[in-house]
């Protein structure tokens, strides 16, 4: 049975959702939850376990986080193509690298870049698919914010046969308006020849 958010006690990682808040909640510079967190924040639902606590940030305030998280004793590693590499104060990551993972004692986060400034978000594997930035996270029913659900559907649909992705999938597209349908609808077109969710969409 799925559970109202606020009457479930999240002890994924972090312990819950509060306390990643918690960690980043000094900073001034925008951020959201985003992966399967951010579809189920969005459903105000528990839909399934998960196994960590993905962030979204503007990879421009990228110094801004790692600054913060390395005061507060924070180990930061870049992770692309399957390599750890310490992520070093002061240095700024480019494209294709978006992923660090930061570790505190037991308690972990996933940062993800993402290609956003203060007037639009674009979408990380292909630049030319956009959203106004005001649009690109939306706060839940619970108070969190959340990178937009149809941004999160695109990313999964890369690996859209792992059974988590499908799942939310399932459960967050009926859930979508008109407007986040066909944005996500667009997205799937412009980036697959003929996928699946297309067919749903």
């Amino acid at each position: 049975m799925q559970k109202p958010l606020e009457l479930t006690r999240l002890t994924r990682v972090l312990g819950d959702l509060q306390q990643a808040k918690n960690w980043l909640s000094s900073l001034s510079t925008p951020w959201c939850f985003c992966g399967g967190w951010a579809i189920d924040l969005f459903l105000d639902q528990e839909t399934r376990a998960h196994q960590d606590v993905d962030i979204a940030i503007r990879r421009q305030d990228q110094l801004t986080f790692q600054h913060h998280l390395l005061q507060n004793g924070w180990r930061l590693e870049a992770v692309h193509g399957g390599v750890r590499t310490p992520w070093r104060q002061g240095d700024v990551l480019a494209l294709p690298v978006h992923t660090i993972w930061c570790e505190c004692g037991k308690q972990f986060l996933e940062l993800l870049f993402n290609e956003w400034d203060d007037s639009t978000f674009r979408f990380r594997r292909d630049l030319s698919i956009t959203m106004p930035a005001d649009q690109a996270c939306v706060t839940t029913a619970s108070g969190y914010k959340a990178l937009a659900p149809e941004i999160v559907l695109l990313y999964k649909s890369k690996d859209f046969d792992n059974a988590n992705n499908q799942a939310d999938f399932e459960n967050a597209y009926p859930k979508l308006n008109g407007k986040r349908k066909q944005w996500l609808q667009n997205g799937l077109n412009r980036l697959y020849v003929a996928h699946p969710w297309a067919k749903q969409a």
